[in-house]
Parts: structure tokens; sequence; C-alpha cells
């Protein structure tokens, strides 16, 4: 699994989090993650929930979007969301969810990069 340290970048918003990949194909890349919460209503039939939503951009090293092979930005290579549950409406603490959301967020992204990586590597011609 790789692994992957924190990274001071300007001009992160609240609930933005900036990391460096440390090893493998993708090691040195700089990720941003953002979270972002939606409360969604309790039904006769579904108890309210917290949906987390995290978004992973490809940044520099001073917060700007890269651009991948293609001329395309980088501002969401890898998209997953959450949902926090409760029996009884009790509140949720969603910042004990953020870190393993973020977390399993950027493992998958430094794996799709590796696989891109790779996948470029093949498709440029020799000779």
């Amino acid at each position: 699994m790789p692994s992957f340290s924190p990274k001071t970048v300007p001009n992160l918003e609240a609930w933005q989090f900036a990391y460096t990949i440390d090893d493998g194909h993708s090691a040195g890349t700089i990720v941003r993650a953002t979270v972002t919460q939606k409360a969604e209503a309790a039904t006769p039939e579904t108890p309210a929930a917290a949906v987390l939503k995290c978004t992973i951009a490809v940044i520099d090293d001073q917060n700007t979007v890269q651009t991948d092979g293609a001329g395309d930005p980088m501002t969401s290579v890898y998209v997953t969301t959450k949902t926090l549950q409760t029996d009884g409406g009790e509140a949720v603490n969603v910042a004990d969810h953020v870190a393993g959301l973020v977390s399993d967020c950027i493992v998958e992204v430094a794996n799709r990069l590796a696989v891109h990586s790779s996948i470029a590597a093949m498709a440029i011609p020799s000779g």
C-alpha cells in the first residue's frame, strides 16, 4: 500500500488537505483532498444521515492544479462518498470519519496514477 505524508501548500480552504505520495510509481506527486458534507433528512423509511464526499486533485507545491498528458486539468482524479447514519438520531462526529475517507482516497489515487503511468509508457512508440 502506498504511503503518503502531509504537505504544506498555500491557500488551502477549510476541509482541504494536501499530501505527497512517498513511494511507488507516483512518488513525489502532490494531491489535494477536498472533503464536503451534506445532511440527508430522515424519512419514514430511513434515518437521517451525513454524506461525506472526498475529491482528489493533483496539484503542485503552490496549490495549482496540474494537467494530464492530454492537457486536461486533474481537478477530480478520484471522487468517493461515505454515508454516516445513526439509529436513534444521535449526533455523528464527522471529523472521526474524515481521516479514514481521505486516506482511502489517496491510496486509490496513488494506485490509479501508477496504472496510468504504466499505460502511458507502453503507448510510446519506440524508434
